[in-house]
């Protein structure tokens, strides 16, 4: 299952790598901004993080903390990080942080969802000062728990894989 996972992911990479700069069309299952432009496509490997607060109708749920990935090229080079905010850094010295809640959001069965995330925040100079919107695409794993937590402040820590498509806007 791993290799199948990384053999996706590197397919993934290697035909975004290849697509024109102009991205309007829509991935199978989300739809992009339009006149939009690929600046970098990364794989994530991490953990998504939650922790244990109280449920109203009683007892306790999981909620999310935060996300803890590498965000890594084709090749598996590690270019950045993926944090809580949420927040994106590479190794340029580059960073943005989404706009929450996304702009838009589609369900995959046992994993977390598609994502496009708009940004709010950029700092640094570098290959993420150029980036308008986030997309998460190909998500494996990273869903809370099953079973309720049943105390107040617990955490889980669960194991997931996506790609990052990092887009700019288009003058026009």
């Amino acid at each position: 299952m791993r290799y199948h996972l990384c053999s996706s992911f590197t397919l993934t990479l290697i035909f975004l790598a290849f697509q024109p700069s102009a991205f309007s069309e829509e991935i199978p299952g989300i739809a992009g901004p339009e006149n939009c432009a690929i600046v970098l496509a990364v794989a994530a490997e991490g953990v998504q993080i939650y922790e244990s607060k109280p449920n109203p109708s009683g007892g306790f749920q999981w909620s999310l903390k935060a996300p803890e990935a590498e965000l890594k090229s084709a090749s598996g080079q590690v270019l950045g990080k993926h944090g809580a905010g949420p927040s994106w850094t590479l190794n340029d010295g580059s960073s943005i942080v989404g706009n929450v809640p996304p702009l838009k959001s589609v369900v995959v069965s046992g994993s977390i969802p598609w994502l496009l995330i708009a940004v709010k925040a950029k700092s640094g100079s570098g290959t993420l000062d150029k980036v308008d919107y986030v997309l998460r695409v190909a998500t494996d794993g990273g869903v809370a728990p099953s079973e309720p937590p049943n105390v107040e402040g617990a955490t889980a820590r669960v194991k997931y894989h996506a790609i990052y498509i990092f887009l700019r806007r288009l003058n026009g």
